[in-house]
């Protein structure tokens, strides 16, 4: 089963932000001032842009979490990476800042491995546990989990 990220409002302000910035700069910008080896209205500039947009947008529809198969296929544009279910120790609520494919600060830890994590935010976090924990029921989740 799919589980799209969960989006919250800092997220949606960042992407849409400078997506908007990018798209805007056509809209009002002037003539660049100077000599200026790359420019928003030169052919470089318009392909870099585009490239971009396409690669955040990407990521804003492409960012979820398949379950299938005894894995969780962590997707985030581009990238991809696999959680081994049978693997997973632990899972907690977090609000890690860190780099990670979740468009949301409320985050879930995996721990996995040895010593292997991962920060996801899927929507309808209970249902994607109760997934996991049929999987593998000796997950332990933190408190914040069992509520």
């Amino acid at each position: 089963m799919y589980f799209p990220s969960k989006k919250d409002l800092f997220f949606i302000i960042v992407f849409w932000g400078i997506i908007l910035f990018l798209v805007g700069v056509y809209f009002v910008g002037g003539e660049p001032d100077g000599y200026q080896l790359i420019t928003y209205d030169s052919l470089i500039g318009i392909i870099i842009n585009v490239l971009l947009i396409g690669f955040l947008l990407w990521i804003w529809f492409g960012t979820g979490y398949l379950v299938e198969d005894g894995t969780i296929v962590i997707r985030s544009g581009p990238f991809k990476s696999t959680v081994p279910i049978d693997e997973i120790k632990k899972l907690r609520k977090t609000k890690s800042p860190f780099s990670a494919p979740a468009l949301s600060i409320d985050r879930m830890e995996i721990l996995y491995g040895h010593y292997k994590v991962a920060l996801i935010s899927p929507d309808h976090e209970e249902k994607f546990v109760a997934m996991l924990l049929e999987v593998n029921p000796r997950i332990e989740l933190d408190e914040k989990l069992r509520e």
